[in-house]
């Protein structure tokens, strides 16, 4: 089968940094399976609307799909009305977050055939293979689709992927792989890098996944709600993924995209163990934490294998809005984690966000303090945003927040970059006026600007 698969374009604002991995791994699973694969990453390529329309028309394929994070629904469903206009009998399927934690606005509100749920590399190749075969879809598990007359049929749930080291290697190949390399990932990657453009000295970066799944419950975050577990590669799995980026394109920073990267101490040590033995500085790595997880002597490891930056979730500095979030983490603990973090690495990068349900002036100051007590220039602060998928998102529903999902959806647009529900008593115009000031007064790194704060 011909498989075309397109990763849509998501924060136009921003470089095209980070690679589409879930497609990557996806793509790498079907070619290894005799399937001939060919990836329009319109992300990477920023290709013009006329030009976009174009490539779709010609495009010669037997199977369409789309993978991407809910935020773009609305490009999403804009290129499934392309391709079916172009190729109406020729089937689109989609997952990623999008396929996952909305299947039933994807199969109800576009002409998409196909919802992949949760991991989509084994899901694909069954479809594929079925499709190729002449085969009912009825036995692919993990998917939602629909019959020639409409009706909508949902499969029982895919179990996980157990074992994650035999997955293939991401089919790095099939992307533009020049533009993410020098587009730096990480949050920021400070090495040396200073901007591409200019011809100056940068690092060239990359993405990986060692984990997957989260066990905790945060209400703003809908990662592992499918139940699929915390899973993670072998160390030495990863550090061979990490010698062929180095070996074939040159890479020398990594960035750990998971959730969870830090959740077990021996698989964590273990693969410091081996990084500093292969490359010993000649890569340099970052990865997320998570404050309750932290010691010193982990951090110390991490920092002498090649850790250069830890990015930390912190939210809030409010142990009251921490509990509201459900987060399982103390203020102490976030204040003893960045400290090791600030003496061992060269940056805790940290994200903070404002309206909580519940949140008020004083537990806004009480972030401010925070941040100000640990010398803390956030690197964004968000709104509280709710998510399909997340307790936040059923309480909106619940509350009549919502009244019509699917437009709710369209405008979710950037994550946090404004109030799309307030959770809070406080105004919409105070809520801005506040964010814009601490963005000021503690120097943070985004600098958005509200016409609705004026």
């Amino acid at each position: 089968m011909k498989v075309l698969l397109i990763n849509p374009v998501i924060r136009e604002w921003a470089k095209p940094n980070v690679l589409p991995l879930g497609l990557a791994y996806i793509a790498a699973v079907l070619r290894d399976n005799g399937h001939l694969v060919e990836v329009l990453d319109l992300n990477a390529l920023r290709l013009k609307s006329g030009e976009i329309e174009a490539r779709l028309r010609k495009s010669d394929y037997d199977v369409a799909g789309i993978g991407a994070i809910v935020t773009v629904y609305r490009e999403v469903k804009r290129l499934i009305q392309q391709l079916k206009s172009f190729h109406p009998e020729r089937p689109v399927m989609v997952g990623g977050s999008v396929g996952t934690s909305i299947p039933h606005i994807i199969m109800e509100k576009t002409a998409a055939d196909i919802a992949c749920i949760g991991e989509g590399e084994v899901t694909a190749l069954e479809i594929v293979s079925s499709l190729e075969r002449k085969e009912a879809l009825e036995k692919v598990a993990g998917i939602w689709f629909k019959q020639p007359d409409g009706h909508i049929i949902k499969n029982p749930p895919r179990k996980p992927i157990r074992s994650m080291d035999t997955l293939p290697l991401p089919a790095w190949d099939l992307f533009p792989m020049e533009i993410y390399l020098v587009n730096p990932v990480g949050a920021p990657n400070r090495n040396k890098w200073v901007d591409g453009d200019s011809g100056e000295e940068f690092v060239r970066s990359m993405n990986v996944s060692a984990t997957r799944g989260c066990p905790y419950k945060c209400i703003y975050c809908y990662h592992d709600f499918m139940g699929q577990g915390y899973r993670f590669r072998s160390p030495e799995n990863i550090v061979a993924e990490i010698e062929a980026l180095f070996e074939r394109y040159g890479v020398e920073y990594i960035h750990f995209m998971d959730d969870e990267f830090c959740m077990r101490k021996d698989f964590v040590m273990e693969f410091c163990r081996l990084f500093k033995a292969r490359f010993d500085g000649k890569v340099t790595w970052g990865c997320a934490g998570r404050v309750n997880l932290m010691t010193e002597d982990l951090i110390r490891t991490m920092a002498d294998s090649g850790c250069v930056i830890i990015g930390y979730g912190i939210e809030s500095g409010s142990q009251k809005m921490l509990d509201a979030m459900k987060k399982q983490v103390t203020v102490a603990q976030a204040k003893q984690a960045l400290r090791w973090t600030q003496k061992y690495t060269e940056w805790p990068a940290c994200s903070f966000m404002i309206g909580t349900p519940g949140e008020t002036r004083e537990t806004i100051q009480e972030t401010i303090d925070f941040c100000k007590e640990l010398d803390l220039a956030p690197e964004v602060i968000f709104f509280m945003t709710a998510y399909p998928g997340t307790e936040l998102y059923e309480k909106a529903m619940e509350e009549g927040k919502i009244p019509d999902e699917e437009a709710y959806i369209l405008d979710l647009g950037e994550q946090g970059e404004k109030i799309r529900i307030n959770f809070t008593d406080l105004p919409d115009n105070e809520l801005y006026r506040i964010q814009e000031d601490m963005i000021a007064e503690l120097k943070a790194w985004n600098k958005m600007k509200h016409p609705e704060s004026n």
